[in-house]
């Protein structure tokens, strides 16, 4: 790696914006995002750019589901002509992994494999086996029993809570979701999602220009990466995020039925959103009063 370039644990990218199953506190939304497929070229023009500046240690295809992509295999080849990262990961729930080419399988280096109640996948872990001793990868199997309901639709009014919310996010600091989208580089994934997410309900958001860095005609590119990464201000996002500090609850899947209804719930109290075994300073808490409620995503 050249000494002047930025350098990640792991970046992200979305190949997909919709999923082929419908987890209700998805971070990403994807169970009611309208279908979306990421453009090969755009993707090409972003990580060009990206790779002059930073390199990553891993880069991970995520989704929604990538599987869905018609072009994956593009895309997987493109990523490692430009050389972005050292390992290329796909995060996939494997419902569609029976269906992959003989090819793919050369153009990873690992892959996880989220597995959800109810969920059926159709190959077994014995042949799952056989593909990673053939093509010397990895595969972690991720038992996802639980999502946390980290995602709000209502903004945090207290400033402290906001900020005490962005210091403790393990997305942001320790798990390196950082992520490319559309031109640009965010801080955190779900960050790229709470404008859309929000739009849902019909709030009117916008983070991209202050949640992100710009990739292309920006001279201070490095520079601004470099910033973006070190802040230690809070994202515009966090006010509708409860980053580690969310309450866990049990992965179901949503209906259409359910998704309709989910994106009409009524709020709920903000002090019953947080972990229980986290105990905030109430008068963060009652910043937000007993009308100005906050709503988390789910079913």
């Amino acid at each position: 790696m050249s000494q002047n370039k930025i350098w990640r644990p792991a970046i992200e990218f979305n190949l997909t914006e919709h999923c082929n199953l419908s987890c209700t506190h998805c971070d990403h939304a994807s169970s009611v995002m309208p279908p979306r497929f990421a453009d090969l070229a755009s993707f090409t023009r972003d990580i060009e750019a990206l790779s002059h500046t930073l390199e990553a240690a891993e880069f991970k295809f995520v989704g929604g589901e990538p599987l869905l992509h018609p072009e994956l295999l593009d895309f997987l080849k493109v990523a490692r002509r430009v050389g972005i990262a050292r390992r290329f990961i796909l995060v996939t729930n494997g419902v569609l992994l029976h269906k992959v080419p003989d090819e793919f399988w050369d153009l990873i280096d690992g892959m996880w494999i989220s597995i959800y109640p109810g969920v059926r996948n159709r190959f077994d872990w014995d042949w799952v086996q056989q593909k990673a001793d053939e093509h010397r990868i990895f595969v972690w199997r991720k038992e996802t029993p639980e999502f946390a309901q980290r995602s709000l639709i209502a903004e945090i009014r207290s400033e402290e809570l906001v900020q005490m919310v962005f210091d403790n996010c393990d997305l942001a600091h320790l798990e390196s979701c950082h992520a490319v989208y559309e031109g640009r580089y965010y801080m955190c994934a779900p960050s790229v999602w709470t404008e859309p997410r929000l739009a849902l309900r019909g709030v009117t958001f916008n983070n991209r220009q202050v949640d992100s860095v710009a990739l292309h005609d920006n001279p201070n590119l490095r520079d601004e990466l470099d910033e973006l990464i070190r802040r230690r201000q809070p994202l515009e996002a966090c006010r509708y995020c409860l980053g580690s500090w969310a309450r866990k609850t049990p992965n179901k899947q949503l209906t259409i039925k359910r998704a309709a209804e989910f994106l009409r719930r009524e709020p709920e109290d903000l002090a019953d959103l947080v972990d229980p075994e986290l105990l905030v300073p109430q008068p963060f808490l009652k910043e937000n009063g007993n009308t100005a409620r906050v709503v988390v995503d789910q079913a």
